[in-house]
């Protein structure tokens, strides 16, 4: 035997709950399902109608329109039109409706076992707009520090963040730090928001072709799924590539290297001298 649950669904929504069982050759006595310790449905195969619903508060057992019509006696009779002996479907959920929903299956005779079974539902109230990303930085070139963060609207549960640099999702690690805090959302009571700030230390590796792409997606379960990008340029001057001839001249105009460890000492100077020049830069802004 087991129970089938959505792990989570959005508030509003119908939901149908599972129960699979075996009973071996034995007739069906009753099939009872219970929000915690609270009995919602019942169904009886011996009984007529089968399926007796009790109330319960934010609990809706789905009926078709409360009655269904009886063509051939024309008149209207109460049914349970999407619960039956294996699933029960609950509509028009709320949040309130989360919570322990078991299924207990009983054997009718001789044997008369019974089999319980229990599973979490989830009731999520899912926003429509997407996550806010805002940059904190004055200065976005080498050897900066770069800040962000990325605000979500008002949801329940409160949602995850995952940030992104150039594509890769990115962890709390040296250069990068990552702090998530979750806030009541005073416009709409019971919500919460999530609030995730980054602090990167720029590098060349970062900006790649003087640019550094900055995603973050905030998710909920399956049920939600958005993303914010923005796109930073490094602000510093890019150096004119050097370029170091590999023939020697047949004029004797300039002196060069075709080859050998000359050509590679003079090729390790020239990047010294341009990564010196990238930081001395950085630094001198801090001042200006």
């Amino acid at each position: 035997m087991y129970i089938k649950v959505p792990e989570a669904v959005r508030v509003g929504d119908s939901v149908t709950l599972a129960c699979d069982y075996d009973l071996e050759a034995a007739a069906l006595y009753t099939i009872k399902w219970y929000r915690y310790d609270s009995e919602f449905y019942r169904y009886v195969p011996k009984e007529s109608p089968p399926s007796r619903v009790f109330v319960m508060s934010h609990l809706n057992v789905d009926r078709l329109n409360s009655l269904q019509y009886d063509i051939k006696n024309e008149h209207l009779a109460p049914s349970v039109s999407r619960s039956n002996s294996t699933v029960v479907t609950l509509t028009d959920v709320k949040r309130e409706t989360s919570g322990e929903f078991k299924c207990e299956v009983s054997a009718d005779a001789p044997r008369f076992h019974t089999d319980i079974r229990a599973a979490h539902l989830l009731v999520a109230d899912v926003p429509d707009e997407g996550p806010v990303l805002r940059t904190e930085v004055q200065e976005k070139s080498i050897g900066a520090r770069i800040k962000a963060n990325c605000t979500t609207p008002g949801s329940y549960p409160p949602m995850n963040i995952t940030w992104f640099i150039n594509d890769v999702e990115v962890q709390p690690k040296y250069g990068i730090d990552i702090h998530d805090s979750v806030e009541r959302y005073d416009a709409l009571p019971g919500l919460e928001t999530v609030r995730s700030m980054i602090s990167i230390n720029a590098s060349l590796e970062l900006f790649k072709n003087g640019k550094m792409k900055i995603r973050c997606m905030a998710t909920m379960f399956t049920l939600y799924r958005k993303t914010q990008e923005s796109e930073l340029h490094d602000d510093a001057p890019q150096l004119a590539l050097i370029m170091v001839p590999t023939t020697l001249s047949s004029e004797g105009k300039g002196i060069f290297f075709s080859s050998g460890p000359e050509k590679q000492h003079i090729s390790n100077i020239l990047l010294t001298v341009l990564l010196f020049y990238v930081h001395l830069h950085a630094w001198l802004r801090k001042f200006q």
